[in-house]
């Protein structure tokens, strides 16, 4: 075979990877129709079980792309926060007697990312996300399609789409420490109706066979009627 036709053959493959990529993020977004447009906000009351430790939380998402998380038990309080414009913040009662600090780059990203209400997958492109299709896997005995996305900072992650219903099963990140890279698997299960659309209640979090977190919803509240506006902001410095 000539070289510029294997040229084109492999440029044919790509594309047409893409375009099926693309299809599948755009069934995701259109999954629940006028009812995840009228989604606007989400509530949530849960429990983190790290090891032996049981850890409740509070979580407060507000579309396009505010969020607050706050974990606490009786000996200390966590807050994380992203007001969609300023950088996030972490309060820990334990540190610096509880003042807002900035968080370190990684987790800020990693925080800002997880703040985009909607997810990557809807409106992709105009978030910089490039969306290729990249083959099948079986999760929980259910077929998933695997996207292979990268955001404009050339960050590399896949997402399992359920083949059926179009939600999300499964993400997996790459975390970077000196020379070691760890693949970090996120599975989302129990998915129940809120507010007209599936929302996961439970999320696993693995890292090389191992367990890292259990996050389990025991509500969640759609469209809380009253969000101050102070709830993602960085409270001011105290004197």
């Amino acid at each position: 075979m000539r070289p510029f036709v294997i040229c084109l053959a492999l440029l044919a493959a790509v594309t047409t990877q893409a375009q099926l990529g693309h299809e599948i993020a755009r069934k995701h977004a259109a999954r629940a129709g006028e009812k995840l447009a009228a989604l606007t906000a989400l509530r949530v009351e849960g429990r983190t079980f790290i090891n032996t430790e049981v850890v409740p939380f509070t979580l407060v998402a507000q579309r396009p792309n505010r969020l607050r998380v706050e974990s606490f038990t009786p000996l200390r309080r966590v807050v994380q926060a992203y007001d969609g414009e300023h950088p996030p913040w972490i309060s820990h009662s334990e540190a610096k007697a509880g003042r807002p600090q900035d968080m370190s780059a990684g987790d800020a990203k990693e925080f800002m990312a997880n703040a985009d209400f909607d997810g990557p997958l809807v409106d992709f492109a105009a978030k910089g996300y490039s969306v290729d299709y990249a083959g099948e896997e079986k999760i929980d005995g259910r077929t998933a399609y695997k996207l292979l996305l990268m955001s404009k900072t050339d960050d590399i992650f896949f997402l399992c789409v359920d083949a059926e219903n179009h939600e999300v099963l499964k993400r997996t990140a790459y975390r970077v420490s000196g020379e070691k890279r760890t693949a970090v698997d996120t599975f989302f299960k129990d998915f129940r109706e809120v507010g007209g659309v599936l929302q996961p209640h439970r999320i696993e979090t693995v890292a090389n066979g191992r367990t890292l977190y259990i996050m389990l919803v025991d509500r969640m509240e759609p469209n809380p009627p009253v969000i101050p506006p102070e709830t993602f902001a960085r409270p001011p410095a105290q004197p």
